[in-house]
């Protein structure tokens, strides 16, 4: 069986192609990988889970992108039980870089009877080989209420595609030029159709047309600024981060942005794309 993954791989490459995956399951190990981590935050506390799974050079939002594990060790543990899963995984064809998203919630261990807190996390996976998943960036948004909380599960690679048109760069800012003038332009033009678009205090919105008619702010325009980009080595999944700006005070944060992208027919579109507001 290997044997023939490895021809056909060759073959998918000598073609142009995106080479096949050398682990068939790999969305699928990582959603188990996403709700293994949410188990043990719940069973044990959400810093000894963080530690466990975030890669040592892996992210997240502490005003500003920040390292997770060198924040987190100099904290206790917050008196909370956090709990989330999955309900969409993409993997990248290559098989070591993918997204995880899903609802989450938080209870408070001092007064229980406290009603919970709900929200959307996003988290951008890296595995090295056969190696673990570890978490490379983390991102989310809080809302009213237990929005997808009972979704399936769906898992999948990124579209069968040729090579993209272009860099994820060049699809960055081809965004940034699109949007010049209002958002609604920018996700018109290079949303994905299942585009998720997540801004915090409102509800999650899924499909393009939902997002370009009903996102919130779609009427402003922004500064995009990257602090880093990262495209898996099958050239058909990658993220962009940094943070994002009014046009006004182009220096001065508003907040910070993830935004995952995927090739579909020869061109990068976005299939998530989720900001904060800086505290």
């Amino acid at each position: 069986m290997k044997k023939i993954l490895v021809l056909t791989a060759l073959a998918a490459c000598a073609a142009g192609n995106p080479p096949v995956p050398a682990t068939p399951d790999a969305p699928a190990s990582l959603a188990a990988a996403e709700t293994a981590f949410a188990a043990h935050s719940v069973r044990e506390d959400m810093r000894a889970a963080f530690l466990a799974n975030f890669a040592d050079d892996g992210v997240f939002v502490r005003k500003g992108w920040t390292l997770a594990n060198a924040s987190l060790k100099e904290r206790p543990a917050p008196p909370i039980v956090l709990d989330w899963r999955p309900v969409y995984t993409e993997v990248a064809h290559s098989g070591e870089l993918g997204l995880s998203t899903g609802p989450w919630k938080i209870t408070s261990k001092e007064k229980p009877d406290t009603p919970a807190t709900y929200g959307q996390f996003v988290s951008i996976w890296r595995r090295v080989g056969d190696g673990p998943w570890r978490v490379e960036v983390d991102l989310g948004i809080g809302h009213p209420d237990s929005q997808f909380w009972d979704a399936p599960l769906k898992t999948r690679f990124s579209p069968e595609s040729s090579y993209p048109n272009g860099s994820l760069a060049d699809a960055e800012g081809r965004f940034a030029l699109a949007g010049k003038d209002s958002s609604r332009a920018a996700y018109a033009k290079l949303a994905d159709d299942d585009i998720r678009l997540y801004r915090n205090g409102t509800q999650p919105i899924y499909g393009k047309r939902a997002a370009v008619g009903k996102g919130p702010d779609m009427e402003k325009a922004y500064v995009w600024t990257v602090d880093r980009s990262e495209v898996a080595r099958s050239q058909d999944f990658g993220y962009a981060r940094g943070s994002y700006a009014s046009t006004s005070e182009p220096t001065k944060p508003l907040g910070y942005f993830l935004r995952v992208w995927h090739v579909d027919r020869g061109e990068w579109r976005i299939v998530l794309d989720v900001t904060n507001p800086a505290s």
